[in-house]
C-alpha cells in the first residue's frame, strides 16, 4: 500500500515532538536543599514516560493534520463468473408487449420493461462478474465500460427505460460490444448477452469482420430472442426465405458459423425470458480472475485516536499535580 498526505506541509510540525524532551511541563516547586531529597527512580521513570507520551501525542497530531491516506489500489481476486456485455435492443418494437400490442395495456409490461427488470435481477445475483452495457437501435450507444460497480450497472439498466425508437441494427452494436474485449488479457469467460426482438440484414464484409473479432476475442454469444406472435421461430425455416422479411432466421444461421460458443433462446413471454437468463447464469459460472479496485482510505481518524490515547495519561498526571508542598 502507498501512503499519501493531503497536506504534506504539516509534516514539518513533527519537529515539535522534541519539545517534551527540552522542557518539562510540570510546575517547579522551591525546596531549601535538593541534596536532602532522596533519590527516587520511580519519579524519574514516570517523568520519562510522560515526556515520551507527550512527544508521541505531538507526533500523532502532526500526522493527523497532514491528512495521511492509503492510496487506491488494484487487488487481484479469484471468483466465479464472467465478463459480460449487456447488448440491449432499444428499437421502437421493444415498446410492444409480448402479445405484439404497442405498449400493451400497461407500459411496465413492454418487452423493454420486462428485459430491464430481469437483467437488473440477473446483475444483482452475479457478485463477481464484470458488466458493460451497450444500447442499440439504428446506431449503438456506449453506455458503460466493464466494471464491478453494481450501482453504476443498475443505474445504466434503469436509464434504458425511455421509449425506444428507430429500427433494429445489430451489427454496429455487436462491433461495439466486442471492442470492450479488444486488447484486454483473457482472465475468464467473455460473454455478449444480446437481448433483442428482431434483426436486420448484415452485409458479407461485416459478417466476415465480426466473425474474425469473435474468434480473436474468444467471446461467447447468447441471444435472448423476444419473439412476438407475428415473429417466426429461429429453428424453423420460413416458407418464403427472405433476409428482408425474416432476418432473425438468417441471423441465427450466421451466428452458428462464428466459430465460438453460441446459443439462442426464444422467449415469447416474461417467464420464458426469465428461464433463458437463468440458463445463461447456470452455464457461465466458471473460475474468474479479476482486479478489484480498493478505494482510498483516510487515516487521520486513526492518528487522532492514537494521539488521544497518549494524551490521556498527560491529562491524568496534570490533574494529580501538586501545586504546593504540604505544610
Amino acid at each position: 500500500m502507498t501512503l499519501g498526505f493531503a497536506e504534506p506541509w504539516a509534516l514539518l510540525l513533527i519537529a515539535l515532538a522534541v519539545l517534551p524532551w527540552l522542557k518539562s511541563g510540570q510546575r517547579a516547586l522551591a525546596y531549601s536543599s535538593l541534596a536532602l531529597i532522596p533519590a527516587d527512580p520511580l519519579s524519574v521513570l514516570l517523568d520519562r514516560l510522560l515526556r515520551l507520551a507527550g512527544a508521541a501525542a505531538l507526533l500523532c497530531l502532526a500526522l493527523a493534520i497532514a491528512g495521511p491516506y492509503l492510496r487506491e489500489q488494484w487487488v487481484e481476486r479469484i471468483g466465479t463468473g464472467a465478463h459480460i456485455v449487456l447488448l440491449l435492443d432499444r428499437s421502437s418494437s421493444m415498446n410492444e408487449n409480448f402479445t405484439g400490442k404497442y405498449l400493451g395495456a400497461r407500459p411496465h409490461e413492454s418487452k423493454s420493461a420486462v428485459a430491464r427488470k430481469l437483467l437488473s435481477e440477473f446483475v444483482a445475483r452475479r457478485e463477481h462478474d464484470l458488466f458493460a452495457m451497450v444500447d442499440f437501435s439504428a446506431a449503438p450507444i456506449y453506455v458503460l465500460p466493464l466494471t464491478q460497480d453494481r450501482q453504476a450497472v443498475q443505474a445504466a439498466i434503469a436509464a434504458a427505460g425511455g421509449r425506444g425508437h428507430g429500427v433494429t441494427h445489430i451489427a454496429p452494436g455487436l462491433a461495439m460490444a466486442l471492442d470492450f474485449f479488444t486488447g484486454r488479457p483473457l482472465t475468464g469467460s467473455r460473454i455478449i448477452l444480446l437481448v433483442s426482438d428482431g434483426a436486420a440484414r448484415i452485409d458479407d464484409e461485416t459478417r466476415d469482420r465480426l466473425r474474425q473479432w469473435f474468434q480473436e476475442t474468444q467471446s461467447s454469444l447468447y441471444w435472448i430472442y423476444l419473439r412476438n406472435p407475428r415473429g417466426g421461430r429461429l429453428s424453423e425455416k420460413p416458407a418464403n426465405p427472405n433476409e428482408s422479411t425474416t432476418p432473425e432466421y438468417f441471423l441465427h444461421q450466421y451466428f452458428q458459423t462464428l466459430g465460438v460458443p453460441y446459443r439462442a433462446f426464444e422467449a415469447d413471454n416474461p417467464e420464458a425470458m426469465q428461464g433463458a437468463i437463468a440458463e445463461v447464469e447456470r452455464l457461465e459460472n466458471l473460475p474468474l480472475r479479476y482486479l478489484e479496485k480498493l478505494p482510498r482510505r483516510e487515516m487521520s481518524t486513526w492518528c487522532y485516536g492514537v494521539a488521544l490515547f497518549f494524551l490521556l495519561p498527560l491529562i491524568a498526571a496534570k490533574a494529580m499535580e501538586v501545586n504546593s508542598w504540604a505544610r
